[in-house]
This record gives C-alpha cells, structure tokens and sequence, in this order.
C-alpha cells in the first residue's frame, strides 16, 4: 500500500512539473510577444549558448534563438537550421540589401552552419557556440561565410522594428517644452513622436492631444511596439499632456524633463498612475 501510494504521489508530481514546465514555457513567449523582432533579438543577448535548446531560460543554439525569437512573435519558422535555410519565404542574396529582421544564414554551398538575426547599423544578433552566449555581431566580419537570408516579418512589423530603431537614435537629445518641429537639437514629447513617425511618410498633428485621436483604440493590456501612449502631467491637469512610443516589454521611449529621450516604464512612478489611453498608428 505505501509503495503504491509513493507511485502514485511520484506520478502527480511528475504531472504537475510538466504541466507547471508547459505554462512556463508559454509565459516565457507571452512575456515578449508584444516587441518587435530587432527589440526582442537585442534583448536576448548575453543568455548562454545551449545546445538544443531555445528558451532564455535553457539558453539556444543556433537555431533555437531564431526559432524562439519568431514563434515568440506569431511566425510559423521550424526548429532546424537546414529547414530554417529552405523556408518558403523572399530570399537575401546579397547580404549589403538585409534589413531589420530578416534572418542571415552563413555556411558552406547551401549547408548553413549557423544563423543571425539582422538588427541593423550593419549588426546582427546570434547564438555563438565559440562565445557560448547570444552575442552582437558585425556583418560584414562574416560576408565570405553568407549563404543566403530570410525575409519573414510583414510590412508592418518590418516598420515596427524600423521605426523603433529610428527612434533610438534620439536617444539622449535634450527635452525642450514646445520645441521647434523640424530641428532635432531639442525637442518636446509630441515633436519627437512627429518627427520619427515623419521619417516613414506617416504625418501625426504636432501637439500630443491631437496625436491621441489618431490611428485607433487599442487597450493597455494589448499593447505592441510602435503604438502611441499617453498621459496626464503637472501642468496638463486631466487632459493629455505627454505622449511616448510603446516599445515592448512594459517600456516606451519619450522625452521628458533631465536626460531628454530615454526609455521609462509605463508601468512605474509618475507614468503608471496617470496612464490615460494607447492608439494604433502602424496597422
């Protein structure tokens, strides 16, 4: 009886770690779902190389960072690098024409060996065996190696990862409250909006209240990067005040006050009591 009561108790708690393992996993994707591909990738870089594996929390392979990545983000992508090289997709046959997001194959004929993911600035993100973690890499140290590359993302999440690329190269530029629109030396919250948006053909109001009856409604909880996030501040009462590109992962990049653009949670101090709604530019 205590033999079959010890199986028995083994059995559930054998059941109970897998199922507790399956929704970690999904957590694990669900965490990121709202970034972008170039975000996500950047994010991973440091967690250890792992053979046949691809979760941050096991580490990747080659394979397995890609895999992860792209499932991660509702893309259909299989788990091998042979079947990765071979999939359905628009093919890079010159790797100076990668953009955002498109994976990079590098090997020998058509056996590739290993894989990134192009972030842009002429870098790629990978899973190195030889450095046994996810690293930052430059293109063109591999260029004899290229085989061949992937372009998976659709238009718009290839826009998302742009845009957001292109707003981090304000980074730092100091905050000046109705600064000039069409100088980048300073700039207010809605100005910087303007002009990263203005970059791909996309003209928002100047002011952010304005910027708030563009695109469409979308829910705090639904959140993706590239949407637009808006808040009350000090001298703006109950009406809106300050808007911030969401980024993914809880964070948005804005400008406001000392540092000027940076990234800041949406979900911490100041910003997460006078949250007031998100819309939907890129769709």
């Amino acid at each position: 009886m205590i033999k079959h009561l010890a199986k028995r108790t083994l059995g559930i708690t054998a059941a109970v770690t897998i199922a507790l393992s399956a929704t970690t996993a999904v957590s694990a994707y669900a965490a990121n779902d709202d970034m972008d591909a170039v975000s996500l990738a950047k994010k991973l870089v440091g967690i250890d190389y792992s053979r046949s594996n691809e979760t941050p929390s096991a580490g990747f392979d080659s394979s397995g960072l890609i895999y992860y990545v792209y499932q991660t983000l509702d893309y259909s992508v299989p788990r091998t690098l042979a079947e990765q090289f071979k999939m359905n997709k628009k093919s890079i046959n010159d790797i100076s024409k990668a953009e955002p997001g498109d994976i990079l194959f590098f090997g020998s004929g058509k056996t590739p060996s290993y894989a990134g993911i192009y972030v842009g600035q002429g870098k790629m993100v990978m899973s190195s065996q030889s450095r046994d973690e996810v690293v930052t890499r430059n293109v063109n140290d591999y260029k004899k190696s290229f085989i061949g590359g992937k372009s998976i993302l659709s238009a718009t999440d290839r826009l998302k990862a742009e845009l957001i690329l292109a707003a981090q190269k304000y980074l730092g530029v100091p905050y000046e409250f109705g600064a000039k629109y069409g100088q980048t030396k300073t700039m207010d919250c809605s100005s910087f909006v303007k002009t990263v948006f203005a970059q791909y053909d996309i003209t928002l109001p100047r002011v952010s209240r304005n910027q708030a009856k563009e695109g469409k409604y979308v829910s705090k909880s639904n959140l993706e990067a590239g949407d637009l996030v808006f808040f009350t501040t000090p001298d703006s009462g109950k009406s809106i005040g300050h808007v911030g590109i969401y980024v993914g992962n809880g964070n948005m990049i804005h400008t406001y006050g000392e540092g000027g653009v940076k990234f800041t949670s949406i979900n911490k101090e100041w910003w997460a009591d006078h949250y007031v709604t998100a819309r939907r530019i890129l769709d």
